[in-house]
Order: C-alpha cells, then sequence, then structure tokens
C-alpha cells in the first residue's frame, strides 16, 4: 500500500498556505491562498483575486509574465497528483 505524507505550513498570515503531499511514487507542494489552490510546485496562478492574494503570488513568481491561468494550475493539479497517487 502506498503511505501518504501531508503535511501543513502557514507561511505567515491567513491567507498564506502550504500543503506538501509525499508518497513513495513523488510529491507536490499545493500553495493556498485562504481555500483556493494558486500555485503547484512552481507552476504559480495569474491574479484573479484580490491584493492579499496577489502579495502571495508576488512572493512565489515576481515574474508575472511566467504565470498561468488559473485553469491550468487546475489542470496541473490534477495530472501531479494522479501520478503521486
Amino acid at each position: 500500500m502506498n503511505s501518504i505524507n501531508v503535511e501543513h505550513f502557514n507561511l505567515g498570515t491567513v491567507n498564506q498556505n502550504e500543503v506538501r503531499i509525499s508518497t513513495d511514487r513523488g510529491g507536490v507542494t499545493l500553495s493556498f491562498s485562504y481555500n483556493t489552490i494558486v500555485a503547484i510546485n512552481g507552476t504559480v496562478s495569474e491574479n484573479n483575486w484580490s491584493s492579499t492574494t496577489g502579495k502571495l503570488l508576488n512572493k512565489l513568481q515576481p515574474d508575472k509574465s511566467l504565470r498561468v491561468s488559473h485553469e491550468k494550475v487546475l489542470k496541473e493539479v490534477k495530472r501531479l497528483l494522479k501520478a503521486i497517487l
């Protein structure tokens, strides 16, 4: 059976959190603003939310030209979680 390790980290404020999920097949790091996934393993969403979320996104990826649509982030979440679970 595949063991799963889940760790939660607060990055300083209520809206800046990270969850790391690892198994023997690999791992992912999910970044959340409040309850919304905004990044996974360095793939960071464009800001479709408030300036508060924007601060987290700037911390994760200062170069806005490298950010992708939130839809692409969610597709990457599904792909990577499927690969490790």
